[in-house]
């Protein structure tokens, strides 16, 4: 089946959906939402379609087979079937994303504070987003969508950064791989990934146009603004918030029963209590730009200049003097204590190898030369029940306490009264956030990125702008307030069918990759999300 008759049975059904939609019986919003969820599960019967395609029209599109290596890997951050990756990669692709976020914030003129609970969702965000494009690698390649070595070499020559004078030079490009300490091999794998990504991206698009129907009605949705409240409900977290008295501690662990619980959770999570090995360090920072020679030759001999002063100088007065690093800089270099994890991996594996009061030789991070002082050390604990038995028992209490509440807020969330909400999360310690206005054209609502979260948003209306229930994704729960509406006018310069397409396109890929993922044999080291 052609693509052509792809489109036709994608638009009838879409025509249908809005048959079953009449003005009489739905508001617009209603309208306007059932074409959205309709369109939403089109995608499902396109990816049908576009996998019936005989493998013969693969190799029309995409060319001949190649030889293809595999990956190897020791320590690594994760393995998807036979393939590793490694913890360099991860390191590059959480930095990538803190940075993404840190412009992002500035753009919108928001602050940004990376909290450890920000930062393990950065390291998840991170190692999935390689996960990921390892299973589009790998299921590119089921499928028989292969990518040659001429095409390899040929989106290489075309990148700028190898360029002098508007021509690739070889020499060039060699120099920048070892100053960055990449092999061609392994440059190039990466390169056949993007190049393969970006194959399987056409493919997809070819099959996603819109008809005139589908744009039209989208151009309605974007038109249409929503500002959503919402308020996320954590036990885990939240909880431990809860006040909880000491006579209620005495009087709980006074019960046999109480006691075996705590008992229970304590053996459960004896690693939460136990103390890890913690050092404590300063550090001198010399930074380059990655990817110049010359600056990150200029960043060495500084801290090999350094390096030679601090076999007689105070180490702390030179990390004041030549650091580059202005947040310990001005602490002569002190990081505190911190356990492994915590600081970036080549800083720490420096760290933890080194005597107290030794000096380590240069340490290349990501964007700079360290050098790394340990200045003590403390030895890894085990926490005996003991000495933890009230504060488990306080943070059971408060889960108890919390879920007697969350109960409450169901209820309150029944009746569909905003001010009985409002209520019941006052005496949760809860407030509500805001998603900001965006177009119900968007792909993901703000602040709200889960398909769950968008689906059941699209539930709400102005007339009842409460969501019926919690929405639970995964073990959170949320509680959703369509809190106020507004028209704007249309953006003549936005291109509502190249939009349409991209969404659509994404979510078949996405879907496509899940699938595949589903058979493979993906293991994520917990290091990692630590």
């Amino acid at each position: 089946m052609d693509t052509r008759k792809g489109r036709e049975n994608r638009e009838n059904q879409n025509t249908e959906a809005m048959k079953d939609v009449t003005p009489q019986s739905h508001s617009t919003y209603d309208q306007l939402k059932a074409m959205l969820r309709s369109r939403d599960r089109s995608k499902k019967i396109i990816g049908t379609l576009l996998f019936g395609l005989p493998i013969i029209v693969v190799f029309v599109f995409f060319g001949l087979p190649s030889d293809h290596g595999g990956m190897s890997g020791g320590s690594s951050a994760a393995r998807v079937n036979r393939a590793f990756i490694s913890f360099a990669d991860f390191s590059q692709e959480e930095q990538r994303i803190q940075k993404m976020q840190e412009y992002y914030a500035q753009m919108f003129g928001q602050p940004i504070t990376f909290d450890p609970e920000r930062q393990k969702a950065m390291r998840r965000q991170a190692v999935e987003s390689l996960v990921q494009l390892e299973l589009l690698s790998q299921a590119t390649e089921h499928e028989n969508i292969l990518v040659s070595d001429k095409e390899i070499l040929s989106f290489i020559q075309d990148m700028n950064e190898f360029k002098k004078d508007g021509q690739f030079q070889p020499s060039y490009y060699f120099q920048l791989l070892e100053a960055n300490r990449l092999s061609p091999t392994t440059f190039e794998s990466k390169i056949k990934k993007q190049v393969q990504t970006q194959r399987t991206r056409q493919l997809f698009e070819s099959t996603s146009r819109p008809s005139q129907l589908e744009v039209d009605k989208l151009n309605e949705l974007s038109r249409q603004q929503w500002n959503i409240q919402f308020v996320k409900l954590d036990r885990e977290e939240q909880g431990k918030k809860v006040a909880v008295s000491d006579a209620e501690i005495t009087e709980h662990l006074a019960k046999d029963e109480f006691k075996k619980r705590v008992n229970s959770y304590f053996e459960a999570n004896r690693s939460k209590y136990d103390a890890p090995e913690k050092v404590s360090a300063q550090v001198i920072i010399a930074n380059f730009t990655p990817g110049n020679p010359a600056s990150e030759k200029k960043a060495m001999d500084k801290i090999m200049d350094v390096q030679t002063k601090a076999a007689t100088e105070d180490f702390g007065q030179l990390a004041a003097k030549y650091s580059d690093d202005v947040g310990t800089k001005n602490k002569k270099g002190e990081l505190g204590y911190f356990a492994r994890g915590e600081k970036e991996m080549a800083l720490e594996n420096a760290a933890f190898s080194l005597e107290v009061g030794k000096v380590s030789a240069p340490v290349k991070g990501f964007t700079s030369y360290q050098l790394v002082k340990l200045t003590d050390r403390k030895a890894a604990t085990k926490a005996e029940l003991a000495t933890v038995d009230k504060k488990i028992a306080a943070e059971l209490l408060g889960k108890d306490k919390f879920e007697i509440l969350q109960t409450q807020l169901a209820e309150s969330l029944k009746s569909g009264q905003v001010d009985a909400v409002n209520a019941a999360l006052k005496n949760m310690g809860l407030s509500w956030d805001e998603t900001g206005f965006f177009s119900l054209d968007a792909a993901q609502i703000p602040k709200l990125m889960e398909k769950e979260l968008k689906m059941a948003a699209l539930e709400l209306t102005p007339k009842s702008t409460l969501s019926k229930q919690l929405v639970t994704v995964r073990n959170l729960h949320y509680v959703l307030h369509l809190k106020d509406t507004k028209t704007v006018e249309l953006d003549k310069n936005k291109n509502e069918s190249k939009s349409m397409t991209q969404q659509a396109s994404n979510q078949l890929q996405d879907d496509w990759i899940q699938q595949f993922r589903s058979t493979s044999n993906v293991q994520i080291n917990p290091m990692v999300l630590e």
